[in-house]
């Protein structure tokens, strides 16, 4: 399967994975269980684009359509967020998502293309 198709499904399940068990852990923990499922997303997006930008020396520069596409679907909900839901929802869960999805994808593709390039001195 293409490396596209691959980061569509994985940031599909983000979705479910934000929604279901965020959404049940913030319900009974509240910002703490928040919290914790940014924590999650981050180590999940890590992970994905870390595993899509392998053997990449230049990921974090190139894999852009990659990391667009795991991203794209915990992004889309931002927009209605920005522009329908109070400010302190915005600047908590808005900027949790970014942090989570874009920094951690970006951060994973980084340390993939590190790898790659310390693999290939060798």
């Amino acid at each position: 399967m293409p490396k596209t198709t691959v980061a569509f499904f994985l940031g599909l399940f983000s979705c479910f994975l934000f929604f279901f068990i965020g959404g049940k852990l913030s319900y009974r923990y509240g910002n703490l269980g928040l919290f914790v499922t940014f924590v999650v997303l981050f180590v999940y997006f890590f992970a994905c684009q870390f595993f899509l930008s392998r053997g990449n020396p230049d990921a974090y520069r190139k894999d852009w359509p990659i990391m667009l596409l795991l991203d794209a679907i915990l992004l889309l909900p931002l927009i209605p967020m920005v522009l329908l839901e109070r400010r302190e929802v915005v600047l908590t869960q808005g900027l949790g998502i970014l942090v989570s999805c874009c920094g951690a994808t970006w951060v994973g593709a980084f340390v993939a293309s590190l790898r790659a390039r310390s693999r290939g001195k060798r």
